[in-house]
């Protein structure tokens, strides 16, 4: 166990973003997140943020996937005075982090994403762990599977795929499974190469490239805009959000309006 003060930090909204997909909340208030093929109960003690993991654990990947090193506090002071939709925002949905996720588990889980819902997302992101991951033991004696790697998910067949919920997108994974594409390149690149690269990719346009370079590259820059933010930006901001007066965060701020505007006003 380790508790280590993390303020803001909100557990609830980081589960209900849309940034991942298997983080889950037990009948206990605790969170259970599965990460790659780590699993950990976490839950706020005050400003503390308690983790059922040891230390080492914590410190070699705990603390850099709850992005400890970011001034969230400092960003949430940024907004504009005159902008009562990002207050507004910010006060509902100000505990917000960016979780740095790993980069194969967030280009599967974002084309899985396509023109689908939150709760199905889920659905089939377990799916396809449970039958290619590798099944392991929580620290609470409770079973749980890692995400698959890009050569356990090549060994299963199109058929196999299709049954976890997938629908038109089994031919995404089936195609990104068995190709020479190497994701880990991508952080080698500059962060536009990166972008131009992963849009070559069947089933990942722009939207999708954005997401994955938010949550699997931590480009704070990035602004994915899918129809919620599209609606936002629509009827609060004259069809265009001006992310140029936060440069170089302007994804923490996505994720603020996003979660507003689906959860809070229910646009």
């Amino acid at each position: 166990m380790v508790e280590y003060k993390l303020t803001p930090c909100d557990l609830g909204q980081i589960a209900d973003s849309g940034q991942c997909f298997r983080m889950t909340k037990q009948d206990d208030n605790t969170y259970k997140i599965i990460a790659t093929d780590k699993c950990t109960y976490a839950y706020m003690q005050g400003e503390n943020l308690v983790l059922e993991c040891s230390e080492k654990e914590f410190e070699e990947f705990w603390r850099d996937y709850f992005d400890f090193d970011t001034d969230y506090q400092k960003i949430c002071n940024s907004v504009d005075e005159n902008d009562e939709f990002l207050k507004a925002s910010v006060a509902y949905g100000g505990g917000m982090r960016i979780l740095k996720q790993e980069l194969w588990e967030m280009l599967i889980t974002f084309m899985i994403s396509q023109n689908n819902n939150i709760p199905r997302i889920q659905k089939s992101v377990e799916a396809i762990c449970e039958k290619f991951g590798q099944q392991k033991i929580d620290s609470r004696g409770n079973t749980y599977f890692t995400f698959p790697t890009k050569e356990e998910l090549a060994k299963a067949s199109i058929e196999e795929l299709r049954a976890c919920g997938l629908g038109y997108r089994d031919r995404y994974l089936y195609e990104i499974a068995h190709s020479d594409f190497d994701v880990y390149s991508l952080k080698n690149m500059p962060i536009d190469e990166a972008e131009k690269a992963l849009c070559k990719i069947t089933g990942v346009g722009k939207k999708v490239a954005n997401c994955i370079k938010l949550f699997g590259l931590h480009d704070l820059a990035s602004f994915p805009i899918d129809t919620w933010i599209k609606k936002i930006c629509d009827k609060y901001y004259n069809g265009s959000f001006p992310v140029e007066k936060y440069k170089g965060y302007a994804g923490v701020i996505q994720q603020y309006i996003f979660f507003y505007g689906r959860t809070g006003i229910k646009l």
